[in-house]
């Protein structure tokens, strides 16, 4: 099943008991029709959570909702208003998702990670030649 929402966008849900809320989307199942989102005061779902380790805790946890995919719509960037999507294809031959209202591209944002740096030291041939033998000689 092809569908016009993307892992990231944000959307507004526009049926169900979170009729009018905006949240974002953190998982997307094409097969089954369904995204799963999370935004403040969207409703969740209990799940109770039995211990299966003596480390581990058991009690009631709060899940993420799964919504059909029918009940959201993105919300664009540009004009901040949830759309229709119209797909189209740009000058360098990708497709892409368009605003229905305002006909700006619909681009999901990334988050960039920043990687620690590591810090490896090389050792140059002058530290080489100076660091001490360390030939174990046998002496009898």
């Amino acid at each position: 099943m092809k569908l016009s929402v993307k892992k990231g966008d944000f959307v507004k849900i526009i049926a169900g008991s979170d009729k009018g809320k905006t949240a974002q989307i953190i998982a997307v199942d094409a097969e089954a029709g369904r995204v799963t989102v999370e935004g403040k005061d969207v409703s969740q779902n209990k799940k109770a959570v039995k211990a299966r380790k003596a480390s581990d805790r058991s009690g009631i946890i709060n899940m993420p909702k799964t919504i059909d995919v029918s009940n959201v719509m993105p919300i664009c960037a540009a004009c901040g208003k949830a759309v229709r999507v119209k797909h189209s294809v740009d000058a360098e031959g990708k497709k892409v998702r368009i605003c229905g209202k305002c006909g700006a591209v619909l681009e999901t944002k990334k988050k960039e990670e920043k990687k620690a740096k590591t810090t490896v030291r090389k050792r140059t041939k002058k530290a080489v030649e100076e660091a001490p033998a360390t030939d174990a000689t046998v002496t009898e």
